[in-house]
């Protein structure tokens, strides 16, 4: 499936993973989200969908404090 990195990338990172895939079959959706990735999205699929596990994704692994600003280089996101 590819996710020979992810494990990898969780022992360095605590960024959120979101895997979108045209994968349906649940050994790929178990494989992804055993391997460290925080959700699994099957295209096709709806922005409003996207957004809220994005949403979902973001309240359970950032404190509080970090919510409402995600901040990259000199470029910030205000999630609110």
């Amino acid at each position: 499936m590819g996710l020979i990195s992810l494990p990898g990338l969780r022992e360095r990172s605590k960024t959120p993973i979101i895997i979108l895939s045209v994968r349906e079959d649940e050994s790929d959706k178990i494989a992804a989200l055993d391997a460290g990735a925080d959700d699994y999205l099957t295209k096709p699929f709806h922005a409003g969908e996207m957004l809220a596990r994005i949403r979902a994704v973001m309240r359970r692994l950032l404190p509080q404090s970090e919510r409402l600003l995600f901040t990259v280089g000199k470029r910030s996101i205000d999630l609110a």
